[in-house]
């Protein structure tokens, strides 16, 4: 069995892990198609993550989560971040995002980061955001190649 350290690694590996898979997807997608159809995509993911920052900044100031007796879990929103970006990637992707996801989910409540009702909470809130700024871009991106194959 995994000592409380071991998976602690793992716990604070995953997010790092997300972060390199998706930066080499856009490295990949640079190479491939240029700067131009990536910078969207990219935009979409960063102004996430710096959402995901401003939503923690406003809770410290104003303690909207504690209200609630809640805690934002900034754990949660940037795992987020990156598995909905992922999830956009195919159907192997997202099985494998949204797995990896919920075994986190596991992990930070057995490691006693946070509990199920803040884990819930921050997806609830932050989700639909990163949804609507990330698959538009892939939307819109589907929907350019479609009206002009190259």
């Amino acid at each position: 069995m995994f000592t409380y350290q071991q998976l602690d690694f793992i716990a604070d590996s995953y997010i790092p892990i997300l972060f390199f898979i998706t930066l080499s997807i856009f490295a990949m997608g640079f190479f491939r198609n240029g700067c131009k159809e990536q910078y969207l995509q990219l935009s979409s993911v960063v102004l996430s993550v710096l959402i995901v920052y401003l939503v923690m900044a406003v809770d410290n100031r104003f303690k909207i989560w504690p209200a609630f007796d809640l805690d934002y879990s900034t754990h949660t929103a940037l795992a987020l971040v990156f598995v909905i970006f992922l999830s956009s990637r195919g159907k192997l992707a997202l099985m494998l995002s949204v797995l990896s996801f919920q075994l986190y989910i596991v992990l930070m409540i057995y490691q006693q980061y946070h509990t199920l009702a803040d884990i819930f909470s921050t997806a609830l809130f932050l989700a639909p955001v990163f949804w609507l700024l990330i698959f538009n871009e892939v939307i819109r991106k589907c929907s350019s190649n479609k009206l002009h194959p190259q």
